[in-house]
């Protein structure tokens, strides 16, 4: 019974992330196509996509990352607070892309021989949106004139599947615009299938697996 329910929930996983890659539709390619004649939607919406998928990720960077209050600029970001269940270490050198990544010193972190069981940090300086492990959350703020600007995120995943959540003003210490200390309005839902998507062309610094990095 159970090995008949996670089959029944993988179909699911299965199905609904092939429903939504619209970059497979033809409709949708030939409406973008008709779309980047214009070329302020060219140059602000599609902007720095690499392809269709691309695009349809993260649409809208350079508008995005150009006007406020979609960027804040001058801002100190802070990670309230962010906690990871389990993920292997990255000192056991099983993965090539695996790393420690350093989310912050005042903690309670509870290991075992390999894997971190709980890892949860509290008021310390930003680092970054997303980190891999079965569950990740983090809850930071970027402080824009004493103005607490907030921005959540959180990643579920059992593997080669994981589902991530990101809504608000997204810290960047360095953005791509090369702006120190921003805050950029991004929201995301994703579905992914590690093992079938474009990741490693897409973001070939993701880490696989419950390895430690970020994803």
């Amino acid at each position: 019974m159970f090995t008949e329910w996670i089959e029944y929930i993988n179909r699911f996983l299965m199905w609904s992330g092939t429903l939504f890659e619209f970059w497979t539709y033809v409709w949708f390619q030939n409406f973008i196509t008709w779309c980047r004649k214009w070329a302020w939607f060219d140059t602000y919406i599609y902007g720095k996509s690499i392809d269709l998928e691309d695009f349809v990720r993260n649409p809208a960077e350079v508008f995005r990352d150009t006007y406020f209050p979609f960027i804040i600029k001058g801002v100190k970001p802070y990670s309230i607070f962010n906690l990871r269940c389990g993920y292997i270490q990255a000192k056991r050198n099983e993965s090539p892309n695996s790393w420690t990544v350093p989310m912050g010193n005042r903690k309670f972190v509870w290991e075992g021989e390999k894997w971190t069981i709980l890892d949860l940090r509290v008021f310390n300086p930003w680092w970054t949106k997303f980190c891999n492990a079965a569950f990740f959350l983090q809850f930071a703020v970027s402080l824009w004139h004493y103005i607490p600007i907030p921005y959540v995120s959180m990643c579920a995943k059992i593997a080669p599947w994981y589902f991530q959540f990101g809504l608000g003003w997204g810290p960047e210490v360095r953005s791509a615009t090369g702006i120190e200390n921003c805050a950029v309005l991004c929201a995301k839902l994703r579905l992914v299938n590690e093992k079938t998507s474009n990741e490693a062309i897409l973001n070939n610094t993701d880490i696989k697996g419950y390895f430690e990095g970020t994803i």
